[in-house]
């Protein structure tokens, strides 16, 4: 039998549609839908090449268990007796001890579901996901300075009507590829696009900045401080706080940025005169200014130039940041941060806090309070953490220090593992459950410009695969807690989930499947008739008496370091690799890039195996010599086991969003030797033990 259904790709923040074509409940074609809002049929090779994984000779099947070492088949009644065993006396005395790690993957009803399970069905404040890791710095300078965080407070289409585009460690043509058609757009129009970042990478800049690594704040700063001597400062709206920024770049001088910086003042002043004249200029921010020790308050510096110029909420203008995951946004907004209920509640908020325990029928007192953040839960495993439930994430890759990492996984009485493929982590756990892929469950996602789409289930999970909230409402169950947990039907849950966002500053309840049926809404969507929210940023705003309050940055240069290591993508993979890498689609390897005057000073010539050393471990890999990265950093994608992740450090954390500092970590580099050189042995089939 011949059907087709449409639904949203596994992959990136964009979030494109495409029909699935199946024969006999078989995905055999894959086609792009002009009719995307978002991307208008365009699909990057990432999303084009998403069938591959649906069926590929390695996905889990049958719940796995550890019997004397090794990773056996068993059947679901003996998976949930382990559950029952392991985590039902946590459950009912040391709650505390029990984590849980999610994933910025999930669909938003997902979310929802394992923010509920852990608070309400496990009882402990211990749960956090993989965003932290993402969005986080963004996320908290948005919410501290407006009392809301939506990525992209515009359509994405609004970037095509900007004069001046000012991409700071954002690398759209490798990791949003389709947002390249508006850049494109815009420049066609006449728009000057400005890449501020150590590395040059494919895209249409017309101007390259390459600062010195953890001085983008000063780039802002000396930016603000031009604006207010050529009389361009004209604030949004009030706002509280603006003496303290301007006081705090009175002497950022185009001089002094170029030298702490380290980049040509003609660069910075033709930047400056641009911006000054632009009527519509866009600064858009990712991982790069946001994944450093003090990523928040770089984030801030950018978000104070926008607002205090006038620009900020402006139609094709402003600040925005650029969400990485497939449902990054969607995924920190319904319960899955350490610190967060539904709707983007606060639980650490009194009235929202009732708000929620009234909505699921239990005592406020009853919900734990704010707990650890995703790299310090990691890091309390095997001490105060005794058991960790991990869905959707794989932290022995993507976590910093990884080897740390690995070892206090390790060290763990119980890791129970929902996944789909045997991932790093999959492989350490004394549990593994298999779940449900993109193509086989229904949900919504939530892309980064905060549109909210339908993914509908076009397939089965094969074997004895179940879909990940039927799994989670089973773990529920076996610890005892399982009364707020029966749903009859998918659609059950997706309607309390819409309700419980009433009245949040994400709110969704105006939502339904049938709505979302006809088109699509950015959030939030409070009444059934309610159109959907393009432009969020507005008086009156979230924040605290309706009025902004902007933060002050300190405008000092970090310490020159002899290497600084950046980390991030590459076009042919995605996160952790856990299906990328299985993808014959999407070949790459893993690679150190130093330019050529770097390499030169270490000895070090292109190919050769470099052996390089970070605060918390090692690793080895092949030189890629290169013009495209400026003198004195080494970068490392992610993407691969003993890659970037063995060199960044466990323990540095950014102070106000807990973000690890996966940029600018000294690490050093030499010529490998014979035995350092060896390849590591590639990975053949996962089999488990039988």
């Amino acid at each position: 039998m011949s059907r087709t259904v449409r639904t949203t790709c596994p992959y990136c923040a964009v979030q494109c549609n495409f029909d699935l074509h199946l024969e006999d409940n078989l995905a055999v074609k894959l086609t792009p839908t002009r009719e995307c809002p978002v991307a208008g049929g365009t699909v990057c090779k990432k999303g084009l090449s998403a069938l591959s994984d649906l069926r590929h000779p390695d996905r889990l099947t049958t719940p796995l268990l550890r019997v004397d070492g090794a990773l056996q088949p068993v059947s679901w009644d003996r998976a949930l007796q382990y559950v029952q065993e392991a985590l039902g006396p946590l459950v009912r005395h040391t709650p505390e001890r029990l984590g849980v790690f999610g994933s910025g993957s999930l669909t938003n009803e997902k979310t929802y579901l394992l923010g509920k399970l852990a608070r309400i069905g496990f009882g402990t404040p211990n749960i956090d996901y993989n965003g932290r890791y993402c969005m986080s710095s963004a996320a908290t300078a948005l919410n501290r300075s407006f009392g809301l965080d939506r990525g992209l407070g515009f359509p994405l289409s609004d970037i095509a009507r900007s004069d001046l585009i000012v991409l700071v460690g954002a690398n759209i043509a490798e990791t949003l590829p389709p947002v390249l058609q508006y850049l494109k757009a815009a420049r066609d129009r006449g728009a000057l696009i400005v890449s501020i970042d150590p590395r040059a990478t494919p895209g249409l800049a017309g101007l390259h900045v390459a600062p010195r690594p953890g001085t983008d704040h000063l780039i802002a700063g000396g930016l603000l401080h031009l604006m207010r001597k050529w009389g361009r400062v004209q604030p949004s709206a009030p706002v509280t706080g603006i003496e303290a920024v301007l006081a705090g770049v009175a002497d950022l001088t185009p001089q002094r940025v170029a030298r702490e910086c380290d980049i040509p003042l003609g660069d910075f002043m033709r930047l400056a005169e641009r911006y000054a004249a632009a009527y519509t200029p866009l600064i858009l921010t990712g991982r790069g200014p946001e994944q450093q020790q003090h990523g928040t308050d770089t984030v801030s510096s950018f978000i104070n130039l926008a607002f205090l110029c006038g620009h900020f909420g402006k139609a094709g203008g402003g600040y925005g940041t650029l969400t990485g995951q497939g449902n990054g946004q969607g995924g920190r907004e319904h319960g899955q941060k350490n610190d967060q209920l539904p709707g983007y509640r606060r639980l650490d908020h009194p009235q929202h806090r009732r708000e929620m325990a009234a909505f699921w029928g239990v005592p406020d007192t009853s919900l734990p309070g704010v707990g650890l953040s995703a790299q310090e839960l990691l890091l309390a495993c095997g001490t105060d953490i005794d058991a960790l439930v991990v869905i959707g994430s794989n932290p022995a890759v993507s976590a910093p220090g990884a080897a740390v990492v690995r070892e206090r996984l390790r060290a763990l009485r119980h890791l129970i593992v929902i996944d789909v493929l045997p991932s790093e982590t999959a492989q350490l756990a004394t549990l593994v459950l298999p779940g449900s892929m993109w193509a086989e469950e229904e949900g919504t996602t939530t892309n980064l410009e905060g549109r909210v789409q339908r993914r509908r289930r076009a397939m089965t999970p094969p074997g004895r695969a179940r879909e990940d909230w039927q799994i989670l409402c089973a773990l529920a169950e076996a610890v005892g807690r399982g009364e707020h947990f029966r749903y009859p039907t998918f659609r059950a849950l997706q309607d309390e989930f819409f309700a419980a966002t009433r009245g949040g500053r994400a709110d969704y309840s105006g939502l339904s499947a049938e709505r979302l049926d006809e088109r699509t809404f950015q959030w939030p969507v409070p009444t059934d008739g309610h159109p959907g929210t393009p432009y969020p940023y507005q008086p009156p705003f979230a924040a605290p008496g309706a009025r902004p309050r902007l933060y002050a940055p300190a405008m000092v240069a970090p310490p020159p370091v002899p290497l600084a290591l950046t980390t991030g993508r590459v076009s042919n993979q995605y996160q952790s690799g856990t299906q990328s890498r299985r993808n014959p689609a999407l070949k790459a390897q893993p690679d150190v890039q130093l330019h050529p005057d770097t390499a030169r000073a270490r000895g070090i010539v292109h190919g050769q195996p470099v052996q390089l050393r970070g605060p918390d471990g090692h690793t080895t890999l092949p030189a890629n010599v290169t013009a495209k990265i400026r003198p004195g950093v080494a970068f490392v994608a992610f993407h691969w086991p003993q890659s970037a992740n063995e060199l960044t450090s466990a323990t540095t954390l950014d102070p106000h969003s807990r973000m690890p500092a996966f940029k600018l970590g000294p690490v050093e580099a030499r010529p490998a030797t014979a035995s350092e050189s060896a390849p590591a042995p590639a990975p053949g089939p996962f089999v488990p033990s039988v």
